[in-house]
């Protein structure tokens, strides 16, 4: 897997393999094997039903993770960039079988290897980063499900930015998602979200330029 060195940074970053050096990496990344697989703007990595064998890592691009209902609507769930991991919350369950699909939102690059726990291939240290990996990913869902929970397209925003204020510890944060993506994330319409943000600006709780946003005195919560 020569093809990888020309990934380490972003591999280092992965959950799975952080903290390991030069070395290490090389090691683990010959002995897992695997395969890099290129996609184009639009094209489908995974869809819904599909059964997940193998573990993916996001080499270049993006990577979208959505599910599309029978008229053919899309509701996002999540971006994925570089070194993040694709169907690790899918593969180790009994049936693999996904219950989203998932696109390159531009060309991307995914490199896929096999899950093998209790192999010798698989340390123990993998193992414990690859639940580690899964067990944020069961936070996050819950802080998506607490949002949505709320009717109020107000308290939704107000709820999704203290979250990403939260996790940086600080007032201010850019957001990976466009206006429209935004509005899918969290199930409103764009229109009503477009007014909703503006009102909130001149009521003095959020100030924003397109997909950077402040949490004004008395609004933040982070600390």
């Amino acid at each position: 897997m020569d093809q990888l060195g020309n990934y380490e940074k972003i591999l280092t970053h992965s959950c799975l393999f952080r903290q390991k050096n030069k070395e290490e990496l090389k090691k683990l990344c010959s002995l897992l094997g695997g395969r890099i697989q290129d996609y184009g703007k639009g094209q489908l990595l995974l869809h819904e039903g599909d059964t997940v064998g193998q573990l993916g890592i996001v080499l270049e691009g993006e990577v979208r993770i959505v599910r599309i209902d029978m008229e053919g609507n899309e509701r996002l769930f999540q971006k994925l960039v570089p070194s993040y991991m694709l169907g690790a919350d899918v593969v180790c369950t009994p049936t693999r079988q996904s219950p989203y699909s998932a696109y390159g939102s531009q060309d991307a690059k995914v490199w896929y290897f096999d899950w093998m726990p209790g192999h010798e291939k698989w340390e123990e240290e993998l193992e414990r980063r690859l639940m580690e990996f899964i067990a944020n990913e069961n936070v996050r869902k819950f802080y998506r499900i607490d949002i949505l929970s709320t009717k109020s397209v107000r308290m939704r925003v107000l709820k999704y930015l203290r979250i990403q204020c939260r996790k940086r510890g600080s007032d201010t944060v850019e957001i990976p998602y466009s206006r429209e993506e935004m509005a899918n994330y969290l199930c409103v319409n764009r229109s009503v979200l477009s007014d909703e943000l503006g009102r909130m600006q001149e009521e003095g709780l959020i100030t924003f330029r397109k997909n950077r946003f402040t949490l004004c005195e008395g609004v933040s919560s982070y600390k």
